[in-house]
């Protein structure tokens, strides 16, 4: 079929409004405060849905941040996209009343949200932890999704599972003090020598005071999680923009899907779309480019 050309948005253009950081159109949608939507197991997830246009990118955070590490991105798409933002059970404003924090869980937060705004011509972008849950989400809306991207995510360490000997050895060091266990983590895994102190302090405060028994729990999830089976259900393309570190490896993605396209940036950590947000946003716009120019194919 072919493509309509009005829809694909110039790379050029996204980038030097990503550079000028440009106000958006008229905005559209609402939030989700007053009215959120409402998880299968009835857990509230708030949602926040700006700008407009023929697709909508929806954001899902990683583990123990919120929609708030997104803000570099919000204003240069919600130029040309819908750019909806939520927070999942048991981060920021959602609810907090769930007993097992699964991927699985998760991605019917996103789900609930989709499915509340009636959208569709979806692109899903998850970050960290959000990656799996956003490949559960999409096994959830097939009719709705038309793409999926990572950011700093869909690496083995993400989709495959660990044995209980090194779930329990991972845990071990927030049962026995969350703070200071969130601290190292953090600081030992997230960060390269050139990131700044001040987002290293804000991002080592906002995942230390989430509920422990949340991140302990999801954390658990998560190193339990084995995407092969979710992967081999979705007819997708799957993009990723990954920290560039050695001795990461996709093999559980390039085994288990056929359209799997990954890019690595240079001289950032774990959080790229805050410490470099104009090359995350170059490139993603380039993926979202090619996910779009693939749905009319």
């Amino acid at each position: 079929m072919r493509v309509r050309k009005h829809l694909l948005i110039p790379l050029c253009v996204l980038v030097l409004l990503a550079a000028c950081q440009q106000g958006p159109r008229e905005e559209a949608g609402e939030a989700g405060g007053k009215n959120p939507a409402f998880s299968e197991d009835g857990v509230p997830i708030y949602y926040e849905s700006q700008g407009q246009g023929d697709y909508t990118l929806v954001l899902v955070h990683g583990w123990c941040t919120d929609m708030s590490y997104w803000e570099a991105q919000i204003p240069s798409f919600r130029v040309y996209y819908r750019v909806v933002t939520l927070d999942l059970a048991g981060h920021g404003r959602s609810g907090k009343d769930r007993d097992v924090w699964s991927m699985e869980a998760f991605g019917q937060d996103v789900a609930a949200v989709v499915r509340k705004l009636d959208l569709n011509h979806v692109i899903l972008i998850g970050h960290s932890l959000g990656g799996p849950v956003v490949l559960e989400a999409a096994r959830l809306l097939p009719d709705r999704v038309i793409g999926l991207l990572g950011a700093d995510t869909f690496s083995d360490i993400y989709l495959r599972p660990y044995n209980d000997e090194q779930i329990e050895s991972a845990l071990e060091p927030f049962r026995t003090d969350f703070q200071e266990g969130m601290r190292r983590y953090v600081l030992e895994n997230y960060f390269r020598f050139t990131s700044s102190r001040k987002l290293k302090k804000r991002i080592i405060l906002d995942m230390a005071k989430v509920e422990a028994d949340m991140a302990i729990g999801a954390l658990e999830q998560l190193l339990s999680y084995d995407a092969a089976e979710t992967l081999q259900q979705l007819a997708l393309p799957i993009r990723s923009i990954n920290a560039d570190r050695p001795l990461v490896y996709f093999r559980v993605m390039r085994s288990n899907t056929e359209n799997f396209t990954n890019r690595f940036l240079s001289n950032v950590g774990h959080f790229l779309m805050i410490e470099d947000p104009q090359t995350f946003n170059r490139v993603l716009s380039e993926f979202l480019g090619q996910i779009i120019q693939e749905s009319y194919q």
